[in-house]
């Protein structure tokens, strides 16, 4: 857990068949799925969250939540100073939604990284990141997936996300959904905020980040196995979507690495 300027964060483990009778949080939460997926019920409906969605839950918001499969997520619990300041501008986020889009996903995924550091190392950082994505939050609540979405169209985004380092083309989402290849096309984004290529590009380099961080492959090796036609074509995208080249992020997970494993 920590506790930065008016936030709190928990990483948190939910176990496979676990209940959560309704209930309701005295402050405001953002919940990134991290692994695994549940289910929220509301009044106005059911919402299944997958890996790399978001939930914004006001404060006072009743909801109850099935774990059918076992779950990992970053839950951010956002002061009433912080939700105050943000009233003065918009109204947004008295209201529940899914965040959809690959800015939330990219700012998100920044933010886990930095949690994971030492305090001291990422403090002001963490901060600033928080602060983002509750400004990306404000902007973008209620825009996606606040819809239900449809089993057809969960199954294809399951089947992209299992075979996201292989070439997978329109044709073959629409075959797994049993759907025309446009009306794929347009609900995937109505739904998740972004193109399939997109969100296939995204999952690439979220893969792409765990090997670098993990393991000693070349970064021209890292970008075959992550489905990339060459080493350049791998940086300039995984650049746009942290800000980082490749060389440096590895640099970066390195020193993080280096500074946990020091003594205090």
């Amino acid at each position: 857990m920590r506790e930065v300027a008016g936030f709190r964060l928990f990483e948190v483990d939910y176990r496979a068949g676990l209940d959560l009778r309704p209930h309701f949080h005295p402050h405001g939460y953002l919940i990134y799925v991290l692994s695994g997926n549940y289910s929220e019920a509301c009044a106005a409906g059911t919402v299944d969250l997958v890996p790399r969605s978001m939930r914004y839950l006001p404060p006072g918001f009743t909801h109850s939540n099935h774990f059918s499969r076992a779950a990992r997520c970053l839950v951010i619990e956002i002061a009433p100073a912080v939700l105050a300041r943000v009233s003065q501008s918009t109204k947004a986020l008295e209201r529940a939604g899914e965040i959809q889009g690959p800015v939330s996903g990219w700012l998100a995924e920044r933010l886990y990284d930095e949690f994971q550091r030492p305090m001291a190392a990422g403090g002001l950082a963490l901060e600033g990141m928080l602060l983002e994505l509750t400004a990306e939050a404000a902007r973008r609540v209620g825009q996606g997936a606040a819809k239900i979405t449809p089993e057809w169209l969960k199954n294809a985004r399951r089947h992209l996300e299992s075979n996201c380092l292989r070439a997978v083309s329109l044709a073959e989402m629409a075959r797994v959904s049993g759907m025309h290849r446009v009306h794929v096309s347009r609900e995937f984004r109505k739904h998740f905020g972004t193109t399939i290529g997109e969100f296939l590009r995204s999952l690439r380099v979220q893969h792409a980040r765990r090997l670098l961080s993990s393991t000693t492959q070349t970064l021209t090796d890292i970008a075959l196995d992550c489905g990339f036609a060459d080493q350049s074509h791998f940086s300039a995208t995984f650049r746009r979507f942290t800000g980082l080249t490749p060389a440096v992020f590895r640099q970066m997970a390195l020193h993080s690495r280096e500074e946990m494993a020091e003594p205090a």
